[in-house]
């Protein structure tokens, strides 16, 4: 799910990164056929979110699904930016180049972009999450475990287990089709 703020171009550059081809089958008439199109990918869902201020008071806030209505009453969520607002917040706390006022910027578009890809992997398989751990035991005895800890990638069902450093680095990946 991707939220925003109003500003026009974001959709057609979401088209650009997340969408299928449509491919028109020939009439049988004379002339050119239809070039293919792009199109929002199915499960593409974006939506805005628009604050109408007065002063520095927030008067009223408009909820606009722009595409994938459907997907977002399929997985029963609604629009909202506190979740988008965390990520950008782990991101700028956990990549140097994104933070605000800093030395460690990224020259080069595409070493931020592996930086931003080891961090997803990172997140999702090596590092817990408080949010996900599991009761193990009642137990009120010290020093005995009672959580068990889970990354996103266990709760998703991707892993079983959560992922040292060593194996991140050098895990097998498959190869896209």
């Amino acid at each position: 799910m991707k939220d925003a703020d109003g500003f026009s171009c974001y959709m057609r550059a979401l088209i650009e990164s997340y969408h299928k081809i449509k491919v028109f089958s020939k009439t049988g008439k004379p002339g050119r056929p239809k070039d293919p199109i792009k199109e929002p990918h199915p499960d593409l869902v974006y939506g805005q979110v628009i604050k109408e201020r007065k002063g520095s008071r927030i008067i009223g806030v408009t909820y606009r699904i722009k595409c994938g209505a459907k997907r977002l009453a399929q997985l029963g969520l609604k629009i909202s930016t506190t979740l988008l607002e965390r990520l950008n917040l782990t991101l700028r706390q956990s990549l140097a180049p994104l933070a605000r006022k800093t030395l460690g910027f990224s020259k080069e578009r595409k070493n931020l972009r592996k930086q931003i890809v080891f961090f997803q992997a990172f997140y999702n398989f090596a590092r817990p999450h408080m949010s996900l751990r599991e009761k193990v035991s009642e137990t009120t005895k010290p020093f005995e475990q009672r959580w068990a800890s889970k990354t996103p990638g266990m709760a998703a069902g991707l892993t079983d287990h959560v992922w040292t450093f060593r194996e991140l680095l050098t895990v097998k990946l498959a190869q896209a089709p």
